[in-house]
C-alpha cells in the first residue's frame, strides 16, 4: 500500500472516530442531557442563544432530546462528507485520487462498518 493510500485511510478513519466518539458527539452529549451550556446564565459574555438553547432542551422530553441529539450527531457526520466532497473535487491529495471510489463514499463505508475495498 502507498504512502498516499494509507494517510487517506487514515484520515478517513480518523474522521469516523471524530464523528462517533469525538467532535461529532459534543452537541449530541449537550442535547442529550438536557444543558447546552450550564454556564450561560452564569458568564456575563455568554451568548444569549446558549440560555435560550438552556430553556428549550429543558422543555423537552428525553425521547425529544435523544431524536435531537441523533439529528445533530448526523448534521456533523453530513459536514465530515461534504467537506471529504469539496477536497476531491479540489484534487487535495491524498484525495484527488480514486483509491476504488469517491473519498465521501469510502467515509460512509467505514461509518457503516464496511471493510475498506482490497486493493
Amino acid at each position: 500500500m502507498t504512502d498516499d493510500r494509507t494517510l487517506y485511510r487514515t484520515v478517513i478513519d480518523a474522521l469516523v472516530v471524530q464523528c462517533r466518539d469525538g467532535q461529532g458527539q459534543v452537541s449530541a452529549h449537550r442535547v442529550r442531557a438536557g444543558v447546552w451550556n450550564e454556564n450561560a446564565e452564569v458568564v456575563d459574555d455568554a451568548v444569549p442563544e446558549q440560555h435560550e438553547m438552556n430553556v428549550l432542551l429543558g422543555a423537552l422530553t428525553p425521547e425529544q432530546r435523544h431524536a435531537l441529539a441523533a439529528l445533530f450527531a448526523e448534521e456533523f457526520a453530513s459536514g465530515v462528507y461534504n467537506a471529504l466532497q469539496v477536497l476531491e473535487l479540489a484534487s487535495v491529495a491524498p484525495f484527488s485520487a480514486e483509491y476504488g471510489g469517491a473519498a465521501s463514499d469510502h467515509f460512509l463505508d467505514r461509518m457503516d462498518d464496511l471493510d475498506w475495498p482490497q486493493g
